[in-house]
């Protein structure tokens, strides 16, 4: 979890692995929500983005997080928008992945 940058009061899931061997069974998703649940009882709100299919179907079908937003991130969205700090360095691996990005909604 890491403060969302400049969103005062939110924070934002950074990453989340799980190994191979226990993935597709609802551990990851059953952590985010007990983590996020946690961090909104202390007041924040709380943001996830991925591109991985099987989290976002998962996620999709929770009444914990909402959908908003969906599409590709092309290379220098971030450099371009106005008052943003980061500046994106080089290609990564998901160019051209669809990102979703949802918003926690659940119990604190």
């Amino acid at each position: 979890m890491i403060q969302f940058p400049m969103r005062k009061g939110w924070k934002r899931i950074h990453r989340l692995v799980v190994l191979p061997d226990y993935q597709g069974v609802g551990i990851g998703v059953r952590f985010i929500n007990a983590v996020s649940g946690a961090v909104a009882a202390e007041g924040h709100s709380v943001n996830l983005t991925t591109t991985t299919p099987a989290l976002v179907g998962a996620l999709k079908r929770s009444s914990d997080w909402v959908l908003v937003r969906k599409g590709i991130a092309k290379q220098g969205d971030w450099a371009s928008r106005p008052g943003m700090l980061h500046k994106q360095l080089g290609r990564r691996a998901s160019d051209k992945r669809p990102t979703f990005s949802f918003n926690w909604k659940g119990a604190a």
